[in-house]
């Protein structure tokens, strides 16, 4: 009887070692599924998260090449000659002028030529239109008031001059260049303007005329409106005066 007793006892505890050795399995076999599982997600979401990644600035680059005129490989070859000796050279180059300085063959060095003129004609042509606004609405706002300007940009600035001109003409043309030349400041005045902005907007690109130094007031660009031209140049023209005497000028 004591015999049958201690069996059934080891069977009992033999059963129960056994079944907590298959949970122990069980829990470690789940505990690892789990661990595959979450290693498995975890490895899909950076794969996803690099996909979208690489998408983004993909579309970067490319929405980056479109806005210079220039293909996604020609931008990537922008991107590496900005880590070669050119970054110690010129490390603000703009992209278009850095693949012109480094082009292979003339016939590259002429297209980005082209196209960094075109980029910089609607600079100007922009700077200029919001510069003309600018003075128009503030002559509108405070008429007979001269607006402050800071003509740091030049060492020496001498005595103001008034310049008489239209938009085409040669000789007009050669006594500005020859004011330029001093640095001295400068109201021109065109006669034929007609009150048209894009007339004189235009006419000041093609001069290559300095948004800065019209931003500052040391050029400034006018519609000849009260007959100024009439009153003071009896006809001539071109024809230079000292500003606020209007002593003829006959240097230029």
């Amino acid at each position: 009887m004591k015999k049958r007793n201690i069996l059934l006892i080891l069977s009992l505890a033999l059963g129960q070692s056994a079944f907590a050795l298959d949970l122990n399995e069980t829990v470690q076999s789940i505990k690892e599924t789990s661990a595959k599982a979450l290693a498995q997600a975890e490895q899909s979401a950076k794969q996803v998260s690099s996909s979208v990644t690489s998408t983004i600035q993909s579309l970067s680059v490319n929405e980056q090449a479109q806005h210079w005129g220039l293909t996604e490989e020609e931008w990537k070859r922008y991107e590496r000659l900005k880590k070669t000796e050119r970054q110690y050279w010129s490390p603000n180059l703009d992209p278009l002028t850095t693949l012109g300085v480094e082009a292979t063959s003339e016939a590259e060095r002429q297209k980005y030529a082209r196209l960094l003129a075109k980029k910089e004609f609607e600079r100007v042509e922009k700077e200029l239109k919001f510069q003309l606004a600018y003075d128009a609405a503030f002559k509108e706002l405070y008429p007979g008031v001269m607006p402050i300007s800071d003509n740091t940009m030049s060492p020496v600035i001498n005595e103001r001059l008034v310049l008489f001109t239209r938009l085409n003409c040669e000789k007009c043309d050669s006594a500005l260049q020859k004011i330029l030349a001093t640095n001295k400041s400068v109201d021109i005045y065109f006669v034929d303007s007609r009150q048209d902005d894009k007339a004189i907007r235009d006419w000041a690109i093609s001069h290559r005329i300095d948004v800065n130094k019209v931003r500052s007031r040391q050029i400034t660009l006018n519609h000849d409106q009260g007959g100024l031209w009439m009153q003071h140049g009896n006809g001539k023209m071109p024809v230079i005066f000292k500003s606020g005497t209007w002593d003829q000028v006959n240097d230029f």
